[in-house]
């Protein structure tokens, strides 16, 4: 229970991290769109990041595929995903085929759930903040074939952390987008937000957001202070006995 608290309470704190700077843009594109597109986000998030952080050696083995592979994989949906929203008539006929695709009376479609889902999704894939020492461990049990329930109860518990001030950020860019003074500009915030996806697609190709990551955890050492909770001796203590 003490690890999966501060597992939850190190997903909290890792949003404080500049290390997420550079994916900034994917998190903020769910302050526009349709009024699901923000739980869709965090529930592509959620699954993609608990799937791959316990099980990403097993698919690339399984599917012959690189790690790469899914990067680049990533880096199309963004592109699609910018471009539906930077071009309203994409975006519309997104959300029709969305409709479609799901069952009926599930009323997500039409909402933005579907692309949030699939943008949440690609946030997982991309999403290498500073981790601290759980994480750190279960992906290194992950990564020798040994996931346990208790590493995936571990992964999910982080997730939900970060999930929660993702989710705040979200609906708070949204109330404020909806603003009375800025609702006759909302259809062209919309395009910039997705010009701007787009403009980290292209970055994500040259990988310029890992040079960021990799810039902002060599000159601010204060990043590692983030993980105060998971350095303590009792957490060190139940990490040893059950994440050897």
């Amino acid at each position: 229970m003490l690890l999966l608290l501060v597992a939850f309470a190190g997903g909290l704190l890792t949003v404080l991290s500049p290390c997420v700077l550079p994916v900034l843009p994917v998190l903020l594109s769910g302050a526009v769109g349709g009024r699901g597109r923000p739980l869709g986000i965090i529930a592509g998030f959620i699954g993609s990041f608990v799937l791959l952080t316990l099980f990403l050696a097993t698919l690339v083995n399984a599917l012959g595929l690189s790690v790469e592979a899914l990067r680049w994989g990533a880096v199309v949906l963004l592109l699609l995903f910018g471009l539906t929203l930077a071009v309203p008539a994409l975006q519309l006929r997104f959300e029709l085929l969305a409709a479609r695709a799901l069952p009926q009376g599930t009323g997500k479609g039409g909402d933005g759930f579907l692309g949030g889902v699939l943008v949440g999704a690609t946030l997982g894939v991309v999403w290498t903040p500073c981790v601290g020492p759980i994480l750190a461990s279960v992906t290194t049990l992950a990564l020798s074939g040994q996931v346990t329930a208790f590493a995936a109860a571990v992964t999910l518990a982080y997730a939900l952390g970060v999930a929660i001030p993702m989710l705040g950020v979200m609906w708070g860019g949204r109330r404020l987008l909806h603003r009375p003074a800025l609702m006759n500009r909302l259809n062209r915030i919309q395009q910039v937000f997705g010009v701007v996806l787009m403009l980290f697609a292209v970055g994500m190709v040259f990988g310029v957001d890992r040079q960021i990551q990799t810039a902002l955890v060599e000159n601010l050492p204060a990043l590692q202070q983030l993980t105060f909770l998971e350095e303590t001796p009792a957490v060190q203590r139940q990490l040893d006995q059950t994440l050897p």
